[in-house]
């Protein structure tokens, strides 16, 4: 996208060329990523037309392209119900993943890119790397058994097909799966049906309120703390967010904290889930 602009002089960025970056963005469904964009370019051009660099701004009266949204939906239980039954019906790699996001908290990214050699069945724990960790810390999670039966279900389909990709979820063996807001759409229309399935009146229109798959992360964590009465340290522990620098010996220790407190809180909320399912 912005590739584009690298070889040419900053005086020939037109108004066009930063619509179009941002419609880009907008079209992938990232409408805060292309406020946040704008308002970056605003600020560089605002500087260079103050410097003489360039002679018009072309950032200028240009709304923003998208609708902020508040980033503090919390799912019910019921409304994870319905996610889930959409998630096994959805007949694609999407739906394990989503319910492993239901199952951990953790990033999407995380689940998503998730590989055979981070995960111990016999102890029932997945090592995620910090290489792979928004905050670049080793993080160990422990899997409930809802959780390490999806993942054993996995290798015993990708077993019985002879494929061998380091990758969990994949579609072409060699990078992990991708493309999830067209996923989620699919989703959310299978949510939708359920939903409608689920009716007392079958004339009913019932929709949920929007949701974003980040939004996962923070419906655990309120869950646990609301529903399960989890002590906070030990939700942070859950979802890799231990405050403070951690180095060294201190570092091995504090990744270690708490990890049999994690896997009942872990495995607490999975019976949540189930029980209301």
């Amino acid at each position: 996208m912005f590739n584009e602009w690298l070889e040419r002089p900053v005086v020939k960025i037109t108004r066009r060329d930063v619509l179009d970056a941002l419609d880009v963005l907008v079209d992938r469904g990232a409408e805060t990523m292309a406020n946040r964009t704008l308002a970056y370019l605003k600020l560089f051009f605002g500087w260079a037309l103050e410097r003489g660099i360039v002679e018009t701004d072309p950032t200028d009266r240009i709304k923003k392209p998208g609708a902020e949204v508040t980033r503090d939906r919390v799912l019910t239980v019921d409304e994870l119900r319905f996610v889930w039954q959409a998630s096994e019906d959805s007949g694609s790699l999407f739906g394990p993943i989503i319910k492993l996001l239901l199952l951990t908290g953790q990033r999407l990214n995380e689940v998503a890119s998730l590989k055979w050699s981070e995960i111990d069945f016999d102890k029932a724990i997945w090592y995620l790397p910090g290489i792979r960790a928004k905050n670049r810390r080793d993080h160990v999670v422990p899997l409930s058994a809802p959780a390490l039966a999806i993942l054993e279900e996995r290798k015993a389909e990708r077993t019985a097909l002879g494929m061998h990709s380091p990758f969990v979820f994949t579609t072409t063996e060699k990078t992990p799966f991708s493309g999830f807001s067209r996923a989620k759409a699919r989703l959310d229309a299978l949510v939708a049906k359920a939903l409608h399935e689920d009716a007392s009146d079958p004339a009913a229109t019932l929709a949920m309120p929007p949701w974003r798959l980040h939004d996962l992360r923070r419906t655990v964590a309120t869950h646990m703390a609301e529903d399960l009465r989890i002590p906070p340290h030990i939700i942070e522990a859950v979802l890799n967010h231990i405050s403070g620098s951690k180095a060294g010996v201190a570092g091995v220790y504090n990744r270690a904290l708490h990890l049999d407190e994690r896997r009942t809180a872990l495995d607490a909320w999975a019976d949540c889930l189930f029980r209301r399912r």
